[in-house]
C-alpha cells in the first residue's frame, strides 16, 4: 500500500449531521470505541469530546502523518481517551478479541481494495464484544457530489449487508445523515 493512502487528509465530517451520527455510534460514555481509517482524526476527536473520562477511542490509519497529527491534536485538547495507532486495515488488527464495544468507519470502506474488505469485516467482528455496534458511514449511490465519481464504486446499505452478514452482523438501522451520506448500523451476533 502507499505511504499516503487514497483520500488521506480528506474528511466527510462537515457533510454529516454529527449529532445524529454519534447518537447511532455511541453505546455509552465509558465504552471502548474503534475508528477505522481515522486519518487525522476529525471523527475521533469529535467522538472523544462527547465521551466520559472512562472511555477509550482507538484510531487506526495507515497514514502515519495523519496519526501523528491526531496524537498532537488530542494532546493539545487534553483528550487522554484517544489512542492513535498506525495500522494497515487489510491486515489483522493489533487489538484483543472482544476488546471494543463499538466500531465505526466513515467514508473509507469504498477506498479499500475489494479483496481486503471481507477480511476487515472479520477482524471487526473479532474485536467487537457480542452485541457490539459497527457503524458504517458512506456516500449515497449518486453519480454526483462528493465521494467516488461512479455509483458502482459506492457502497449502499444492501452492499454493506452482503459484506457484513457472513461475519455475524445484522443491520438494525439506516440513518440519513445529510444530502450525500448515510449511516448503516450493524449489531454483532
Amino acid at each position: 500500500m502507499d505511504a499516503k493512502p487514497k483520500a488521506a487528509g480528506k474528511s466527510s465530517i462537515d457533510l454529516i449531521d454529527q449529532d445524529l451520527a454519534f447518537d447511532n455510534i455511541m453505546v455509552g460514555s465509558r465504552a471502548t470505541y474503534l475508528d477505522l481509517g481515522s486519518g487525522a482524526g476529525n471523527y475521533t476527536l469529535a467522538l472523544a469530546r462527547r465521551l466520559g473520562a472512562g472511555s477509550l477511542v482507538y484510531a487506526l490509519d495507515l497514514w502515519e502523518d495523519g496519526i501523528v497529527a491526531l496524537a498532537e491534536a488530542a494532546r493539545e485538547e487534553g483528550l487522554g481517551n484517544v489512542k492513535p495507532m498506525v495500522a494497515d486495515l487489510s491486515q489483522p488488527l493489533d487489538l484483543a478479541s472482544g476488546s471494543v464495544d463499538a466500531a465505526f468507519m466513515a467514508t473509507v470502506l469504498h477506498d479499500l481494495p475489494e479483496a481486503a474488505r471481507s477480511g476487515l469485516m472479520g477482524e471487526v467482528a473479532r474485536v467487537l464484544v457480542p452485541g457490539g455496534v459497527f457503524a458504517l458511514i458512506e456516500f449515497k449511490k449518486f453519480a454526483h457530489g462528493p465521494g467516488p465519481s461512479s455509483p458502482d464504486k459506492r457502497i449502499g446499505p444492501e452492499d454493506a449487508d452482503r459484506l457484513t452478514a457472513p461475519h455475524g452482523f445484522v443491520r438494525d438501522a439506516v440513518v440519513d445523515l445529510g444530502e450525500f451520506t448515510y449511516l448503516a448500523r450493524f449489531l454483532r451476533k
